[in-house]
């Protein structure tokens, strides 16, 4: 597995999937030490757990819980991922996580 280190780190997830499994992912992600060295976080599309709670938590919830524990900056709500004519983003390229905005870099030099 290629080092995360000094990298950003792209979630998104469709509700097929479901909340609890949201929650184990990121759970065996931090505990097992494979985001140690991740920059940033940025957040595609989570379709289907819009309004969706599964007791009293909501994607929103545990993705605050999860990744705040981090402390890097996080920046969700981006058009990439599952749905209608999502964005793509090219996965290796430099990248800045700046407040609200999300640089990247050409996929190729």
């Amino acid at each position: 597995m290629p080092s995360p280190d000094g990298a950003i780190l792209f979630l998104e997830a469709p509700r097929a999937i479901g909340l609890g499994q949201v929650d184990r992912q990121l759970t065996h992600l931090m505990r097992s030490g494979s985001l140690r060295g991740v920059r940033g976080v940025a957040l595609g599309r989570f379709l289907g757990f819009e309004d969706y709670p599964d007791r009293g938590w909501t994607v929103l919830d545990v993705l605050r819980d999860r990744l705040g524990a981090l402390d890097v900056p996080v920046l969700g709500g981006l058009d990439i991922g599952h749905g209608d004519s999502p964005l793509s983003v090219p996965l290796g390229p430099i990248a800045r996580l700046d407040g609200d905005t999300l640089t990247v870099g050409p996929a190729v030099s």
